[in-house]
């Protein structure tokens, strides 16, 4: 877990909002390999184990191989350009983050990663009850869903993306009022959410959408 993505985590217990109190153990540079992530106000502790932050012992998949056409349509339709902020990548969309990492330096949160998917050099983790997400509210520049992802999460994603964010969802899920639609296919919609007080319909895609950013491979 990247030291400075610790700000962005919530504690999930039924409570006023809160930054979380780290307790270091094992570090690799600016990654917190292993510690413990207290809660100021419920006392609940949460473990970082191989770099995962552990919120409950949701079941992982095995991680696959990713696929690096895969990887560089995430890239593009996210807008991972440029270094600030940081991208949640939930579910097996998390197998793709080697390949992603190639392409941006951005700082990728995986959620319910892949078994087996390594953390550190940009890429960190969190496990959470399904329909939720952790996160500090309008945080994230970018959110990929994974294929089965619920309205709870679509709901739960909404809170967390930041203004101009964007999110890559799938088509089951209907596109919600506060997002401009900028591209669909048969697997996703692409949306950005509106900046505050801009105007438009939601569906239909426009309302000051910044469009599709080709994106190339790092050096």
């Amino acid at each position: 877990m990247f030291i400075e993505l610790i700000d962005v985590l919530r504690c999930p217990n039924a409570h006023e909002d809160s930054w979380l109190v780290l307790a270091a153990g094992r570090t690799n540079g600016r990654d917190i390999i292993d510690g413990t992530l207290g809660c100021p106000v419920c006392r609940a502790e949460y473990a970082i184990v191989n770099g995962v932050v552990r919120f409950t012992d949701e079941p992982r998949a095995r991680a696959e191989p990713p696929d690096e056409g895969e990887a560089f349509r995430l890239a593009a339709l996210l807008d991972l350009t440029g270094g600030r902020g940081y991208a949640v990548l939930v579910g097996e969309t998390g197998n793709q983050a080697p390949r992603v990492r190639e392409l941006t330096d951005m700082q990728l949160m995986l959620v319910n990663p892949p078994d087996g998917v390594a953390m550190g050099g940009g890429v960190s983790g969190l496990t959470s009850a399904p329909g939720t997400l952790p996160l500090a509210a309008g945080s994230a520049r970018a959110i990929a869903l994974h294929r089965a992802a619920s309205p709870a999460l679509l709901a739960a994603s909404l809170d967390a993306l930041a203004p101009g964010g964007r999110l890559l969802a799938p088509v089951a899920l209907p596109l919600p009022a506060k997002l401009s639609e900028l591209a669909r296919d048969e697997r996703h919609w692409l949306a950005e959410r509106r900046q505050t007080g801009v105007s438009g319909g939601g569906g239909g895609g426009g309302g000051g959408s910044s469009g599709i950013v080709p994106i190339s491979r790092r050096r």
